[in-house]
C-alpha cells in the first residue's frame, strides 16, 4: 500500500491525519511584504499576473520569510473574464473595473470561450516555475472564482454594496444569467484543470459575495452552476476547498457539493460550521477562521490569543481535520511579525 505523501495540507484536505498542523494565508503574498512592494513599483498588477517568473517569485516570497505548509499562485480571479470579452483595470485608489457590463443576453452573446491553455497559459507557467521552488513538504494551491462572484464582477463592472443590477439580472433575466454562470464554470473548470496539469496539488474556489444572496436564491440560482464546475473539477483528482461567502448562510446547502475542504471566515464558529454543514458526504476539512484585522492591529499577546481561541475551537469542534488560515485575505496593514507570532503559536500548540 503505498504511504501518503508529507503534505500536511495535501493529507488533512484527503482527510488523512497529519502530525503537522497545516497552515497558509490567504493573501499571504501581498502588500504587506516590503519585497512585493518593491517589484510592484516596476510594474502593474496585472504585468505582475502576466509575468510568469515575476509571478513566482512573488508567489515564493512569504514562504522565504516563514513556515508555511503552501504557496497560492499570485493571479486574480477575474483572469478569465478578462480573456472573455471584457477589459479589466486597475486603478489607484478603486479596485478591479470589468468593462463592457454584461447586463443583458445581447451583452452575453458577445462574449467568448477562450482557449484556455493558449491564453491563459501564463497562469500555468507561474505554477510549474513556483512549484519548482518549493520543499518536499510544501503544497502548490491553484485557485479560481466560482462562477456567481465572477459574474457579479462581470455584471456590475466593479465591487458593490448592493449588487442591485446582479439581482436586477438574475430575477428579470433568469435564463441570461444562468446562461453566463454555465459559461463561466466551463471556462473555470478548463482554467482549473490547466492548472493541476501546471503542477497544482490543491484548488480554491472562491465565492466571495455569495453571502449577499438569500439562502433560497443561492440554492436557486448559484448551484446549479457551481455543482457542474465542482463536478467536473473533481475529475482532476486533487483535493478542492470552496469559500462560500460570509457568514453561514449558505453552509447548510452545501450537502451535495462534493469538496473535501470549506473555507469559513470569522462571522461563524468552527462549531457552527460543523453543525451547519452536518454529515457531509466528502468534506474531510475546515479551513480557516482568524480576523485577519487581529494580523493588523493586535500586539503580540492578542495574536497568540486569539488564535489559540482557533486552535481551541477547532478541537472543541472535533472536526475531522483543520487547516489553519485567516477568514479573509491578509491585510495590507499586516506586520510580517504578526504572521510569525501566529506560526509560532501554532507549531507550539498541543493539541
Amino acid at each position: 500500500m503505498a504511504q501518503p505523501e508529507n503534505k500536511p495540507l495535501v493529507n488533512v484536505a484527503k482527510g488523512i491525519k497529519s502530525d503537522t498542523y497545516p497552515i497558509w494565508f490567504l493573501r499571504q503574498a501581498g502588500r504587506y511584504l516590503p519585497e512585493y512592494r518593491e517589484i510592484r513599483a516596476q510594474m502593474s498588477f496585472l504585468e505582475l499576473c502576466r509575468d510568469p517568473k515575476k509571478a513566482a517569485e512573488v508567489t515564493i516570497q512569504p514562504l522565504k520569510r516563514f513556515d508555511l505548509d503552501a504557496a497560492i499562485i499570485f493571479s486574480d480571479i477575474l483572469i478569465p473574464p478578462a480573456h472573455m470579452g471584457q477589459t479589466l483595470t486597475f486603478g489607484k485608489g478603486h479596485g478591479p473595473l470589468l468593462t463592457p457590463h454584461i447586463r443583458s443576453s445581447n451583452d452575453l452573446a458577445h462574449l467568448k470561450h477562450p482557449d484556455v491553455e493558449k491564453e491563459m497559459g501564463y497562469v500555468g507557467d507561474a505554477i510549474t516555475e513556483t512549484k519548482a521552488q518549493l520543499g518536499p513538504n510544501q503544497t502548490m494551491i491553484g485557485f479560481a472564482g466560482a462562477p456567481f462572484t465572477v459574474a457579479s464582477y462581470m455584471i456590475e463592472g466593479s465591487g458593490s454594496k448592493t449588487y442591485s443590477e446582479v439581482k436586477k439580472l438574475m430575477y428579470q433575466e433568469p435564463e441570461t444569467f444562468s446562461s453566463l454562470l454555465d459559461m463561466l464554470a466551463e471556462v473555470t473548470s478548463e482554467y482549473l484543470s490547466m492548472q493541476v496539469k501546471a503542477g497544482a496539488e490543491v484548488l480554491m474556489l472562491f465565492d466571495s459575495w455569495a453571502g449577499n444572496l438569500s439562502s433560497s436564491d443561492y440554492s436557486k440560482y448559484v448551484l446549479p452552476s457551481l455543482i457542474k464546475l465542482v463536478e467536473a473539477s473533481s475529475k482532476n483528482g486533487v483535493p478542492l476547498i470552496y469559500y462560500s461567502g460570509q457568514g453561514s448562510t449558505n453552509l447548510s446547502k452545501l450537502a451535495d457539493l462534493p469538496v473535501q475542504v470549506l473555507a469559513i471566515d470569522w462571522r461563524v464558529s468552527l462549531s457552527e460550521a460543523a453543525s451547519l454543514v452536518g454529515s457531509h458526504k466528502t468534506v474531510n476539512a475546515f479551513q480557516g477562521n482568524l480576523d485577519p484585522i487581529i494580523l493588523s492591529w493586535g500586539d503580540e499577546a492578542l495574536v497568540r490569543e486569539k488564535v489559540r481561541e482557533v486552535l481551541d475551537e477547532a478541537k472543541k469542534a472535533q472536526i475531522k481535520g483543520h487547516i489553519f488560515n485567516v477568514g479573509h485575505g491578509v491585510l495590507p496593514t499586516t506586520s510580517p511579525d504578526a504572521i510569525k507570532w501566529a506560526i509560532d503559536e501554532i507549531r507550539n500548540y498541543k493539541a
